[in-house]
């Protein structure tokens, strides 16, 4: 009875153990910049920090430092897949993206300024400045959640 359950394992996990020359599905690789998130990145090329495990592959040493700043900021699995089914910081704001370069994400400790009574966060000063002559050219509810509901 051992013997012919043994076999029977055995034959189980042959079959299920890949042959040789058999590609494995390889993990989903990272094609965005997580910071600025329209740029591409190059594995060999691109700027790498490791985040819980990960290499993460930033487009340029200004991402490299605000990834640095605050890294649970641009962790998103969505952009990282490595970083997918891992705990991650929760991000400390409810806003993603500039409401100016709207491909740039942000963080807490970038620029702000209050509008409706609420912070809205920037990518830089320019975008602040923008904003703020025209803030109903920016204001839309899909990138500023924070604002209040009508």
């Amino acid at each position: 009875m051992r013997l012919a359950f043994l076999t029977g394992l055995f034959a189980v996990l042959t079959l299920a153990a890949p042959t040789p020359g058999t590609a494995q599905p390889k993990a989903k690789a990272q094609k965005f910049c997580p910071v600025m998130t329209e740029d591409e990145i190059d594995p060999e090329a691109s700027e790498t920090v490791e985040y819980m495990g990960v290499n993460v592959y930033l487009c340029c040493d200004t991402c490299v430092s605000r990834w640095k700043r605050d890294p649970a900021a641009y962790a998103d699995p969505k952009i990282i897949p490595g970083l997918a089914g891992k705990k991650l910081p929760p991000r400390d704001i409810l806003q993603t993206n500039c409401p100016v370069y709207t491909d740039k994400r942000v963080s807490s400790k970038d620029p702000s300024t209050t509008y409706m009574g609420v912070k809205v966060y920037f990518w830089n000063d320019a975008a602040k400045k923008r904003f703020e002559a025209e803030p109903a050219r920016y204001a839309k509810a899909e990138l500023l959640p924070q604002l209040p509901k009508k």
